[in-house]
């Protein structure tokens, strides 16, 4: 079951970011990140036994604030191939529903296959477009977008 992280316990921010680090290198969110995305976003962990395991970070789309952006989702080194991905953005896109959010936007590696099959076979996302050199030259992004009213589980 996943929870909104509302608190900015240095323990609860010290395990985000030992997440984030696994999952991304340098390219993982820090503190100051997190911090704010906590504040002003909306950061919802998966706890496993009791321990966080993954965390999912989203941001308003000020153009379209119906629309929430997905600033990246991470599971832990150990937890990864068990399905907590997939379950974790499950119950993120209900609770955003109930947020009256419409739809989640977010941008991802072409060459990340995983990623992408989870985010188009089982979670429903369409892919609307490519950002060439979007972090630098020669890494594009694929854009996907989900309407939440079409997601089903």
């Amino acid at each position: 079951m996943i929870e909104l992280v509302r608190t900015m316990e240095p323990k609860l921010i010290a395990r985000l970011v030992q997440i984030e680090t696994e999952a991304f290198g340098a390219g993982g969110l820090n503190s100051w990140h997190l911090q704010p995305l906590i504040r002003h976003g909306r950061v919802y962990v998966y706890r496993l036994d009791n321990e966080i395991v993954g965390l999912v970070h989203y941001m308003l789309d000020w153009d379209c604030p119906k629309k929430a952006y997905m600033v990246g989702v991470s599971i832990s080194k150990e937890s990864r191939g068990q399905g907590i991905g997939a379950k974790l953005l499950k119950e993120s896109f209900e609770a955003l529903s109930k947020a009256t959010i419409e739809e989640v936007e977010l941008t991802v590696d072409p060459n990340n296959i995983a990623a992408v099959k989870l985010y188009e076979s089982k979670l429903g996302f369409l892919t609307t477009d490519f950002k060439h050199d979007e972090y630098g030259e020669g890494e594009g992004r694929l854009v996907m977008k989900l309407i939440l009213a079409d997601f089903k589980e």
